[in-house]
């Protein structure tokens, strides 16, 4: 009897806004026969859905970084339903330190400031390590069942580059001078390669490197590129905006609150405010926020959407917004004030 063999390579669980994907499809059975399609059928392999991807980011092409002197490392992840995520590049150009930083879809256009810090050499030592082999394919190794299928299904895809400047040779006398070197690869997580292994190492190294993604709670979200993507997304203090994001996760009808416990989400002096939340998460169908702003240490903000269910007539849905003020109290952020605006008829599309 043939044995099934069922890989489920789910890596993205948190919801996420829908983002427009580039072209370039390919025939779905050529694309992913070629291991290069995403979980839309998307030719990630393609050049000109990839520089798509990099203006989606605002991101320099690889050889005019080389051209400019500059040596570095680059990943840009797709989740499991085929939607940009994250970009993480690792940098060294000419008269700057080593620096490592993260983007999100839109970066370009985004108010945010700029992911980024710098690397200890031992850090960017690390990035170089990590990648020496990252466009290599793996030798599989023989005698596997011929009755034995394998299934991959929503599986994140990784595009990788390498790029090294010209550069001194180290070991020649008298002095010569390196060629520039480019090199990338395209990997689904279904052939559980090299390249998709490096780019989650260096999503490791932007995370342990980055200060302001440390507050994030890692329960709330799915991976590592994940929580910087979260990260990269929030406004203002991102170590204060991190912290609220635990409270915010709460305060979504379903998680299972009790009125007690929503009541400790609450700050001392805001009791007007118990029964207002009491009442939202109990109508409202869903309640999506926005990513928050950290004002200062002891403050953050956010906004969101709550949205309500008609299920006799879907064309009759209404949605709200919704404000919120977070205070620091007993060394963890509650709600200070909660506004719901009027409902309105939802915006579809």
């Amino acid at each position: 009897m043939k044995r099934l063999l069922l890989t489920l390579v789910c890596l993205a669980l948190m919801a996420a806004p829908s983002l427009a994907q580039p072209g370039g499809k390919a025939p779905v059975d050529d694309v992913f026969d070629r291991g290069c399609g995403d979980d839309n059928g998307t030719d990630r392999c393609s050049d000109a859905v990839q520089d798509k991807m990099r203006s989606l980011y605002g991101l320099e092409s690889g050889k005019d970084l080389i051209a400019r002197g500059v040596t570095f490392r680059r990943v840009m992840l797709v989740d499991g339903y085929g939607r940009d995520v994250v970009a993480i590049s690792a940098y060294r150009a000419p008269g700057r330190a080593p620096v490592i930083e993260v983007r999100t879809p839109g970066a370009s256009k985004a108010p945010s400031a700029t992911l980024e810090t710098a690397l200890s050499s031992e850090a960017w030592m690390r990035v170089i390590a990590e990648s020496a082999n990252f466009d290599r394919d793996l030798v599989r190794r023989k005698g596997v069942a011929e009755d034995e299928i394998s299934l991959c299904l929503h599986a994140w895809f990784a595009v990788g580059e390498a790029g090294d400047a010209r550069r001194i040779e180290q070991h020649v006398l008298p002095a010569q001078f390196t060629e520039p070197v480019y090199r990338r690869d395209a990997e689904t997580a279904c052939r559980a390669g090299l390249g998709m292994s490096f780019a989650f190492r260096l999503a490791d190294i932007a995370y342990e490197v980055l200060a302001e993604c440390g507050t994030i709670d890692r329960a709330t979200v799915r991976n590592i590129p994940m929580l910087l993507a979260t990260c990269a997304g929030l406004k203002g203090d991102r170590q204060s905006a991190g912290e609220a994001l635990a409270v915010l996760h709460k305060l979504r009808p379903g998680i299972g609150l009790t009125q007690i416990e929503s009541d400790r989400l609450v700050a001392h002096d805001a009791d007007s405010v118990q029964p207002q939340l009491w009442s939202l998460l109990q109508t409202a169908g869903a309640v999506f926020f926005e990513s928050p702003e950290g004002v200062d240490v002891d403050h953050v903000t956010a906004r969101g959407t709550a949205v309500y269910w008609n299920t006799d007539k879907a064309d009759d849905d209404e949605e709200a917004t919704v404000e919120l003020a977070l205070i620091r109290q007993l060394d963890g952020f509650v709600v200070k004030s909660l506004r719901v605006s009027e409902r309105r008829p939802m915006k579809r599309g």
